[in-house]
């Protein structure tokens, strides 16, 4: 917004000029010629309203290079921005463990530049290897900076952030992000065929890596249903795929490396309920073996996490299972409720039973 009134003021400020120019020249004109005797008057106002839009036209076009210019200014200034941040640490330091997935958080506290409270403000947890985590919150409380710190991609908090005991700045970037998956809520899907997407161009997987990570997601089965199955070509922006499809070609793509450590950030919130249900219907299958942080505020999708952790304004209000949570728990009760609202009012009088997600051999 602040873009467009920046770069609309040079318009702004000659169209009404012109437009004056043109009622001032009509109007006096039109009072001569109707005043004049001599017959001459009329010619003279012809004359000077060609002599007018000479004028105003070079004034238009100098607003409208101003403009071109602004916009271009603009742009130069978010790519500069881009290309001038800071290179990060040296691929070749840093320790490169090999991880189990055990994540601790000790007093974490992190604020986005130009803002005054904190996005996270001393979080404090601890989660053994294997466990599904589910983050939950109002907007705004701090749910993906939670997985963006996790990530290594913001490193200006203060407090300690440990996988398996290592504090996270001592560890190789590389190494760290090597061993994690993230799915997002949109993904994006390139020109090719679905095995290409899958792979995504990491150097030494086959085939087999991808019918097995498509497997693990669900996404086998659609897959053998297209013409050429694996070799099915994907336009940009994949238009023949529905958006359950896209989304488990997405966690495939996320499982091909088998990471010890699985990030869903809103992975299923734009869905339809069905597309969803396809999708939580694998999550016990693809949690088995490493740790899972799913970010979702569909309470529905999560019921079924070892552990549910409940943010409110960057503090944690309370961490444990579905039950537990929804006895002591107030805001998660009352998200529950909200969302349940409808099975509620069918007479139960009780929060809507968890649903139970299918668990795959």
């Amino acid at each position: 917004m602040a873009l467009g009134k920046l770069s609309n003021w040079p318009q702004t400020l000659v169209t009404p000029i012109e437009r004056f120019m043109w009622m001032g020249v009509i109007l006096v004109g039109a009072l001569l010629a109707l005043t004049d005797t001599s017959g001459y008057m009329v010619g003279s106002l012809f004359a000077f309203m060609m002599l007018a839009q000479r004028v105003s036209q070079p004034l238009v076009g100098l607003a409208r290079l101003i403009e071109d210019w602004e916009e271009v200014g603009a742009s130069m200034g978010q790519a500069a921005d881009v290309l001038n941040r800071p290179l990060e640490d040296a691929a070749n330091g840093g320790l490169r463990p090999k991880f189990a997935g055990a994540v601790t958080f000790e007093d974490v506290t992190f604020t986005y530049s130009g803002t005054k409270l904190p996005a996270l403000d001393r979080l404090s947890f601890s989660i053994p290897p294997g466990t599904m985590l589910g983050l939950v919150g109002r907007s705004g409380s701090g749910k993906s900076t939670a997985t963006r710190l996790l990530q290594g991609i913001n490193r200006e908090y203060s407090g300690y952030i440990k996988i398996d005991g290592a504090d996270m700045r001592e560890i190789n970037l590389r190494h760290l992000r090597s061993s994690f998956g993230v799915v997002l809520q949109e993904n994006f899907l390139f020109r090719g065929s679905i095995r290409d997407n899958i792979l995504a161009g990491r150097p030494g997987l086959t085939l087999e890596d991808a019918i097995r990570a498509a497997r693990l997601a669900g996404a086998e089965e659609f897959i053998e249903r297209m013409p050429n199955g694996y070799e099915t070509y994907i336009e940009e922006g994949s238009p023949n795929l529905s958006g359950g499809q896209r989304q488990r070609l997405a966690i495939a793509r996320a499982l091909i490396t088998d990471p010890r450590i699985l990030i869903l950030d809103e992975a299923t919130s734009a869905l339809d309920p069905e597309s969803e249900a396809l999708v939580n219907a694998n999550l016990l299958r693809i949690a088995r073996g490493r740790t899972m942080v799913i970010v979702s505020h569909r309470l529905s999708s999560l019921v079924n996490c070892d552990q549910i952790m409940v943010l409110e304004r960057g503090k944690l209000a309370d961490i444990g299972p579905h039950s537990v949570l929804l006895e002591r728990c107030e805001i998660y009760r009352a998200l529950w409720n909200q969302q349940n609202r409808h099975m509620q009012s069918e007479g139960t009088g009780h929060a809507a039973p968890a649903p139970t997600l299918l668990q795959g051999h």
